[in-house]
C-alpha cells in the first residue's frame, strides 16, 4: 500500500501541454555527477482510475522510469517494491541502476502538481523524487550502489481511466 499524505482541496487550473518532458537527478556517492533527460514524446501515463502511476522519460543514451500503484493525486509517496510495485530505474548509457533489484528499499516521490492541459486525456505533472540506494545492474561497470538527490521532473502524462 502506498504511504501518501495529500491536500484534498486543489483547485483546477489548466496549463499548456506542449512542453517536453524533462527531469534532473544527481547521483552522490562514488559516481556523483548531475544528469539531465529531455523528450518531446509523452509516454508517461495514469492508467486504472489514476491508481497505476507510469512516469518515463527518454532520450539516446538516458531514461528514467518511476511506477507504483496506489496513485490518489498530489501527495507524498514512499515507494517500496514489495508493498507498491514500486520501482525507480535510471539507465545511463547502457548502464542501469534499479530499486527492484531489492525487494524492500525505499525511494521517496513527491507530486506537487498534477493539473489538465489544453490537450484532451494529458495532464502535466511535476514533482521531486530521491532513493537513498539504487543497486546497480548485473552487468554494469561500476557495481557501486547510487543515491539519488535533487531530483525533480516536469512532465507531460497521458491520462487513461
Amino acid at each position: 500500500m502506498a504511504t501518501v499524505d495529500h491536500d484534498m482541496a486543489s483547485t483546477v487550473t489548466v496549463v499548456a501541454q506542449n512542453q517536453p518532458s524533462r527531469t534532473s537527478f544527481s547521483f552522490a556517492g562514488a559516481l556523483k555527477q548531475r544528469y539531465q533527460i529531455t523528450s518531446a514524446a509523452t509516454i508517461s501515463k495514469l492508467r486504472h482510475g489514476h491508481k497505476e502511476f507510469t512516469i518515463n522519460i527518454v532520450d539516446a543514451q538516458r531514461s528514467l522510469i518511476i511506477v507504483f500503484y496506489g496513485y490518489n493525486g498530489p501527495g507524498n509517496y514512499t515507494l517500496t517494491n514489495r508493498s507498491n510495485g514500486g520501482d525507480v530505474r535510471i539507465t545511463v548509457d547502457q548502464q542501469y541502476w534499479d530499486l527492484s533489484l531489492i525487494a524492500t528499499l525505499p525511494c521517496s516521490l513527491m507530486i506537487r502538481s498534477d493539473q489538465p492541459t489544453i490537450t484532451p486525456g494529458v495532464d502535466r505533472m511535476r514533482g521531486n523524487f530521491s532513493c537513498l540506494s539504487l543497486p546497480a545492474g548485473h552487468l554494469n561497470k561500476s557495481r557501486q550502489p547510487v543515491a539519488i538527490t535533487d531530483g525533480q521532473f516536469d512532465i507531460s502524462i497521458l491520462v487513461e481511466s
